[in-house]
């Protein structure tokens, strides 16, 4: 299973898993995620769990829905995207960071600090993670 952790001041935060064949995010409240931005639209991407044509592998693909301020994947902006583990989404104010278990382990997630550059944060390694 995959899912999104809504990156914090403090940190990794809220685990968003990912249940559903297609999860809408954006300032409507009836989104799947819901976020109360003034600089996300009503209903700024979604994200969709696709098989592959070879019926082998599961895709997770990111769309910005035309929205006014973009979606941004890794800090580069995104009409559509194949996410991979560890790519870290922006919609606004909020930066996810996408997990995919069958590419990881999530008991050993790391700690992340924010950075006074945005979208950047950093482990106690000092690695940087963008």
């Amino acid at each position: 299973m995959a899912l999104l952790i809504q990156l914090t001041d403090s940190g990794a935060g809220i685990k968003l898993p990912i249940e559903k064949q297609q999860i809408e995010i954006g300032r409507d409240e009836d989104c799947d995620i819901s976020l109360d931005d003034d600089l996300v639209s009503m209903r700024h991407a979604v994200l969709e769990v696709v098989l592959t044509p070879d019926g082998k592998r599961i895709d997770h693909i990111l769309q910005d829905k035309n929205s006014t301020n973009h979606t941004y994947v890794n800090d580069e902006r995104i009409d559509l995207r194949r996410l991979k583990d560890g790519d870290v989404i922006r919609i606004g104010k909020s930066h996810f960071r996408f997990e995919d278990e069958s590419k990881g382990n999530l008991g050993e997630t790391a700690k992340l600090h924010k950075t006074w550059i945005p979208g950047v944060f950093y482990t106690r390694s000092g690695k940087k993670k963008k």
